[in-house]
């Protein structure tokens, strides 16, 4: 557990009893971002003080990148167990998959979201990227800096170097590179802006979603902190960083993927820039308004963008909210997708899954067999904060969504499908367990699970329609692509795909079937697909390298 280091400061006149402790890393830009929040809370007549928390990301070698929640995993963790009561975090560094049990109270008005260019002390005729030397070598950590800078000038060295600002500024001032890319807010935080040699067109290098605000987060039970932050919240920031974030969620990315994005008010509404880099070369840069569906719409076309114009063709059979992750994973790879909604997901409501959650007894089962019945579940026990009870996931990309809603530990089987579930969930005879399903669920799971002496009730949590009449036309128009493969993730996608395809159903089962799993592999053959493969494991990765290695092979 890691050790709160209490640092003393002006704690206000309120009452000793009501301190907000204020949980934060210990480096100086941490503790400056902290600070400011100790400071406004204070003026506010509440009463705080600063605990260091030392995190994973202050534990690594100093040659080492930092992984996903780095920075934040032990400062939420102090606040989860009530070792503090406010956690301040960069909120670019704040992972998407947040626990349920606590929320960001407040985003502070954001300074500078940009990127920086700053080159080293006693360089003269370098204003800007551009005139960097050729072959200049440029230091960052950052995936998504590394791509675009890249991208900008192809001539340059990029190269890591890790390290707070003061240790990646004294290693560029020694000769280990020519210029450093770093955020403008931490350089001006940490009273060195005047280090900056040039601030970057968000359009050449976004910025990374979240960078330039501060991100402060309590627990969601804890009314007196929460009602003390909710003064500190600037609307607008909030509304931009929420915008960019779900641009971040929407591509399947982390706060290490190399997208970009910032969006601003304009008017009644917001508009974002946005940029999505495949680890390599390649990189894709567009713009639009954030509204219904304007955050997937724009990262389609930018995924698009990503796989270029001659990559060869798959038909991706996902429904429409769900199937961006998988399209960038394949554009990463060289392969464009040709998005077809095969079926479509409609809720029913959360009454039925509410009442059947909240009659559960402590350490009862939840069974998911899909990303949609576990999105939704997620939702109503994070809702009703259900920690207590138990969790069961058909496999790695349903698991992934549980998590999202902020549940911890599940279990998942040696495969991914609904037989294995059935056979291994470790639940003794007479343990209650809730079948979370689709209507065009396998009833067999259910059935396999009471021989077995469990107490199942089922809830319908959403309704499957299969080959949605808005989607012909994007068959038609995926067909005249000359696709090289078709990607399925479940047996109604299948079905769904085909009754779309009516007459043209033939030439689709002459196409490589490339299946998720062995259950959706059944189907598929079954339909009269005479290709059929699986991929390693149940995830868009795996999908996508099974679509690459697919149309590589093709004449």
């Amino acid at each position: 557990m890691a050790e709160l280091i209490p640092v003393q400061g002006d704690i206000g006149a309120s009452a000793r009893a009501e301190l907000l402790r204020i949980a934060t890393r210990g480096s100086a830009l941490a503790l400056v971002q902290a600070t400011s929040v100790r400071d406004a809370l204070v003026s506010a007549g509440e009463a705080a003080e600063l605990v260091i928390v030392e995190t994973a990301g202050d534990r690594r070698l100093p040659d080492t990148p930092w992984g996903e929640g780095a920075f934040v995993t032990a400062i939420e963790q102090a606040l989860r167990d009530g070792r503090a009561d406010i956690a301040v975090h960069s909120a670019k560094d704040v992972p998407l998959d947040g626990h349920a049990d606590l929320v960001i109270a407040a985003f502070l008005e954001r300074a500078d979201p940009r990127d920086a260019l700053v080159v080293r002390a006693g360089t003269t005729g370098v204003t800007r990227l551009e005139e960097l030397p050729h072959g200049a070598v440029v230091g960052t950590d950052s995936p998504r800096r590394a791509a675009f800078c890249r991208d900008v000038r192809p001539d340059l060295v990029v190269r890591p170097i890790h390290g707070n600002v003061d240790t990646r500024l004294r290693r560029l001032d020694a000769g280990e590179a020519d210029a450093l890319i770093l955020a403008v807010a931490g350089l001006e935080r940490l009273g060195q802006g005047h280090r900056i040699t040039a601030r970057l067109d968000a359009r050449i290098i976004p910025p990374a979603p979240g960078q330039g605000a501060i991100a402060v987060q309590v627990r969601a039970t804890d009314g007196h902190a929460r009602t003390a932050v909710a003064t500190l919240d600037h609307v607008a920031t909030r509304a931009a960083v929420e915008a960019e974030r779900a641009f971040l969620d929407a591509c399947g990315g982390g706060c290490r993927a190399p997208i970009g994005a910032l969006a601003r008010v304009e008017g009644d509404g917001l508009r974002i820039s946005v940029g999505i880099g495949d680890g390599g070369s390649r990189v894709a840069r567009g713009d639009g308004d954030v509204g219904p569906d304007g955050s997937r719409l724009l990262g389609e076309r930018l995924v698009a963008d990503l796989a270029g114009p001659d990559a060869p063709v798959v038909l991706v059979t996902r429904p429409t909210d769900q199937r961006l992750p998988l399209m960038r994973a394949l554009a990463e790879l060289g392969v464009a997708a040709a998005p077809v909604a095969a079926i479509a997901t409609v809720p029913m409501g959360p009454a039925p899954l509410r009442d059947g959650l909240v009659g559960l007894p402590s350490g009862a089962w939840v069974v998911v067999t899909s990303p949609t019945g576990a999105r939704i579940a997620g939702a109503v026990a994070a809702h009703l904060g259900r920690g207590d009870l138990r969790w069961a996931a058909v496999g790695e990309a349903t698991a992934l969504q549980l998590v999202r809603a902020g549940l911890t530990g599940i279990w998942t089987p040696s495969r991914p499908d609904g037989r294995a579930i059935a056979e291994e969930l470790p639940a003794d005879p007479g343990a209650s367990v809730l079948l979370v399903r689709g209507d065009l669920a396998d009833p067999e799971l259910a059935a396999t699970l009471e021989r077995r002496g469990a107490i199942v009730r089922e809830v319908t949590a959403y309704r499957t329609v299969e080959a949605p009449g808005s989607s012909r036309p994007q068959l038609a128009e995926a067909l005249q692509r000359d696709p090289a493969a078709v990607v399925l993730a479940s047996g109604s996608a299948v079905r769904g795909l085909l009754t779309l395809a009516g007459p043209a159903a033939e030439t689709l089962r002459r196409l490589p079937a490339l299946c998720i799993g062995p259950t959706t592999a059944a189907v598929a053959r079954e339909a009269g697909f005479r290709d059929v493969c699986v991929a390693r494991r149940p995830s868009d990765e795996a999908l996508a390298e099974l679509a690459a290695a697919t149309v590589a092979l093709r004449p």
